[in-house]
């Protein structure tokens, strides 16, 4: 079974594919800590409670593709490191998502609570990591007014304000980066990615290019 896991940023303009999973995926949700096997990911069910859902792992960015790498043009480790980071820094969410053969299993919106950076002996150049993300839920807040109607002061809810940030609706269009495929692409926008080549009127063997502009169905 193949898991690709993602962190995304500001609806998707901005992704990072986890060169190397994780050997586990700890899950906690309420006071129930779970830790799954990421190779069986396919087959855990997670129920939201009205407690937040903390997702916890450790894996690394490697300096140099190893064949445990999930593609070829693996990220610098210091540049990768360096955008996550700066999400965690922004005050805004991102989006995590765990997707297999089979469907996608896990797409929510998240903070990144902890980052911690390391470095091994014997391992030049690559950087390991600890990281939390915790659920995060959009609020609406009711705006409470004060009328007055024949000398009477009612209050009243007038509107709801308040936006879901980062979480546009799904884009028109989509601009290829370097090491893109469709697949990955339809992954990272939740779209069958046999639509975007269709759409695009692109075949077998559904090559695409850098700078590319994809019209998304």
């Amino acid at each position: 079974m193949s898991v690709d896991i993602w962190i995304t940023y500001n609806n998707n303009d901005e992704w990072i594919m986890l060169p190397v999973n994780p050997g586990e995926l700890s899950i906690q949700n309420g006071s129930a800590n779970e830790t799954v096997s990421v190779q069986g990911l396919g087959e855990v069910s997670i129920i939201q409670n009205d407690v937040l859902t903390v997702y916890s792992f450790s894996s690394h960015f490697p300096k140099h593709y190893g064949p445990y790498c999930k593609y070829v043009e693996i990220p610098d480790p210091k540049a990768a490191v360096a955008v996550i980071t700066k999400w965690r820094q922004s005050g805004q969410p991102c989006r995590f998502i765990v997707s297999n053969d089979h469907g996608m299993d896990i797409n929510i919106a998240v903070t990144i609570e902890t980052f911690d950076i390391k470095e091994q002996a014997g391992d030049v150049g690559s950087l390991y990591y600890d990281i939390t993300l915790r659920e995060y839920k959009y609020i609406q807040v009711r705006q409470v007014v004060e009328k007055k109607n024949a000398g009477e002061t009612k209050t009243v809810i007038a509107s709801k304000v308040g936006q879901r940030p980062n979480e546009r609706p799904k884009p028109s269009s989509y601009t290829v980066k370097k090491g893109d495929s469709l697949y990955v692409i339809g992954r990272i926008l939740n779209v069958d990615h046999m639509k975007i080549a269709q759409a695009n009127n692109i075949k077998a063997p559904y090559t695409i290019y850098p700078n590319q502009v994809l019209v998304i169905p």
